[in-house]
C-alpha cells in the first residue's frame, strides 16, 4: 500500500451535511468555522476569505477544501459588507431545505457547500499538516474531462434533491477530496511551508517516509533513515525538520500512535502488547506512555470509548 493511500483510508470521509448556494451580486455571507469544509463552485464567480489569508477567486468549476477553519466568506467583491450566514438562513432552517438565496439580484453564483467529518479520531493528527485552503482549480493540471463531469453530477444531485442524493454527492466528494491530497503532494510550495504530505515529492526524503510508514515497528535510527535517503546524517536531518517541521523521530512516534490506534479500533480482540510491539515498543507501560502523550489519552480509554462507537454504529 504506498503511503497516500494508506493516509487516505485514516482520513475517510463522510459528509454530515450538503446544501446549495444560490448568490446573486452583490453579496457577502460569513460562516462558522468548522472541520471540513468543501465547497464546489457550479456557475459564476465570487471571493473566498479564510481566517486571515489572502481572498482567493473563484470561479465555476473550482473545488476548495478548508481543513478546519476558524471561519470563511463568499463575497462577489473585496469590500462588500458581509452578513453572517445565520442570520439569512437560520442553521435549523438550513438543513431542512439546504438551500440558502441570498443576494442583490445581478450575476448569479450557485456554490454546493458541505462538511466532512473523518472516520477515524486520528484523523486529526494528520489533518494540521493540510494547508489552511486547499484549491482545485478548473483550469489546473489536474482538471481531466472527468474531474469536470464530477462536479456537473454533484451539482446536478444538490439541485434535485432525489431519494438517495446526499449519499450520492458524499461519495463524489470524497473522491475530489482524495484529488484535492494528490495535487497537494504534487504542488509546488512557498519557501517556508512545512508538512510532510510535501514531503512525499522529494525524492530523498519521500524514501525515508515510505520506508517509515511501511515498517513502524521497526527500530529506526536517524542514521539509517539518512542512509535510506542517501544523505548525510546531519543534511537529512536538517532537510527533514525543514520540509516535515518536525524530527524523523518525532513523526516516526506520531506515525506509530496513528497505527496503533487504527489497530484498536478495526481488532479490537487484538492484546495491547501486541499492538504495542507491532508499532516497536517492548513493553506495553512505554506504549502507554506515548500513546497518552501523542493521542491524549490512555490506550485503554481509547478502546473503551472508540469500541462503543463502534458497536453504536453496528
Amino acid at each position: 500500500m504506498d503511503v497516500l493511500t494508506e493516509i487516505m483510508a485514516l482520513l475517510r470521509t463522510k459528509g454530515q451535511l450538503y446544501g446549495r448556494l444560490e448568490l446573486t451580486a452583490p453579496f457577502g455571507l460569513e460562516f462558522p468555522g468548522r472541520k471540513g469544509i468543501c465547497l464546489i463552485v457550479t456557475r459564476g464567480a465570487c471571493l473566498l476569505g479564510v481566517d486571515d489569508q489572502a481572498l482567493v477567486p473563484l470561479v465555476g468549476g473550482d473545488f476548495v477544501f478548508l481543513p478546519a477553519p476558524e471561519a470563511y466568506s463568499l463575497r462577489s467583491s473585496p469590500r462588500i459588507r458581509l452578513r453572517a450566514a445565520e442570520e439569512v438562513s437560520a442553521p435549523e432552517a438550513f438543513h431542512r431545505s439546504r438551500l440558502i438565496t441570498y443576494g442583490g439580484g445581478g450575476t448569479p453564483t450557485t456554490v454546493i457547500a458541505g462538511c466532512f467529518t473523518f472516520a477515524s479520531p486520528e484523523g486529526e493528527l494528520l489533518v494540521k499538516h493540510l494547508p489552511p485552503i486547499i484549491h482545485l482549480a478548473a483550469s489546473g493540471a489536474h482538471a481531466a474531462p472527468w474531474f469536470q463531469s464530477t462536479l456537473q453530477f454533484i451539482a446536478a444531485e444538490a439541485a434535485q434533491d432525489l431519494p438517495g442524493s446526499l449519499a450520492i454527492v458524499d461519495r463524489l466528494a470524497e473522491v475530489l477530496f482524495v484529488q484535492a491530497m494528490r495535487a497537494h503532494i504534487q504542488a509546488s510550495y512557498p519557501a517556508g511551508s512545512q508538512s510532510w504530505l510535501r514531503a512525499l515529492a522529494d525524492p530523498q526524503i519521500g524514501e525515508a517516509l515510505r520506508r517509515m510508514h511501511a515498517e513502524p515497528g521497526r527500530a529506526w535510527t536517524v542514521p539509517e533513515l539518512a542512509r535510506a535517503a542517501s544523505m548525510s546524517r546531519s543534511a537529512f536531518a536538517a532537510r527533514f525538520r525543514e520540509i516535515v517541521g518536525e524530527t524523523p523521530l518525532d513523526h516516526l512516534t506520531q506515525w506509530r500512535m496513528v497505527r496503533a490506534a487504527r489497530t484498536m479500533r478495526e481488532d479490537r480482540s487484538a492484546k495491547l502488547a501486541t499492538i504495542a510491539a507491532a508499532v516497536g515498543y517492548e513493553s506495553e507501560s512505554s506504549f502507554g506512555k506515548v500513546f497518552r502523550r501523542v493521542m491524549g489519552v490512555s490506550p485503554g480509554r481509547y478502546r473503551r470509548n472508540h469500541g462503543r462507537e463502534q458497536e453504536s454504529a453496528e
